[in-house]
């Protein structure tokens, strides 16, 4: 993004301080008032969400409804998943295939939370999202305490069970029982990390998951 050469009035609101709600306003009916469909623009959505501006609520607000309606109702097919946007969505939302904005991570369950079953094809990357904050101490579900006896906290479980009210899944998942599936120890052993991960995802989406590797 660092690259990407803002037009106006973007590039002046993205050297700001913290964005304002006037200044979501502003975005909303100057920038894209035609929606995500113009060259370019998802890239300037992005590059205003990681700018060095503070986001205010109106923002996190309108980046996560604008990016995740545009995903389920103007992407085709319409209303619906697809792997070619499952794809999209992972390029879009992470880096590496670890999505470090909270807002973007919101986009990402909000769209599990739209496509209803078919979410399922976003499991592996959504779960992913946890053992990287929980074993890495990295991405938008870390803590403050990194490292490798990082606990699972309230947080990364909210999560977790949003993930599975989106799959279906009515029992939620408590605290007990997602600290038992991250055992530190594993990571000391060879293939370790690829083992306890695939139980992770079996025990929280259920074993006829397709296997998933550890993002990268």
């Amino acid at each position: 993004m660092s690259e990407l050469r803002l037009s106006y009035p973007a590039c002046m609101l993205a050297e700001k301080s913290k964005f304002t709600a006037e200044d979501v306003t502003l975005i909303e009916n100057r920038i894209f008032a035609g929606g995500l469909d113009a060259p370019g623009a998802i890239a300037t959505l992005l590059a205003l969400e990681h700018c060095k501006a503070g986001k205010c609520p109106e923002w996190d607000a309108f980046f996560v409804q604008i990016l995740s309606d545009h995903v389920i109702h103007t992407m085709h097919p319409l209303g619906a998943l697809s792997e070619a946007k499952v794809e999209w969505l992972r390029r879009v939302l992470s880096r590496g295939g670890l999505i470090s904005s909270r807002n973007e991570l919101e986009v990402l369950v909000r769209v599990m939370e739209m496509a209803g079953p078919q979410s399922r094809m976003l499991t592996g990357f959504a779960l992913s999202q946890v053992w990287h904050a929980i074993i890495d101490g990295e991405g938008a579900l870390a803590s403050h305490n990194r490292g490798l006896w990082t606990a699972m906290g309230m947080k990364q479980l909210s999560y977790i069970n949003r993930v599975l009210t989106a799959l279906g899944n009515t029992k939620p998942f408590s605290l007990r029982d997602a600290e038992a599936l991250f055992d530190p120890a594993h990571n000391l052993v060879p293939d370790g990390q690829q083992t306890v991960w695939q139980e992770f995802v079996a025990a929280v989406a259920g074993p006829d998951l397709e296997p998933v590797a550890i993002a990268a």
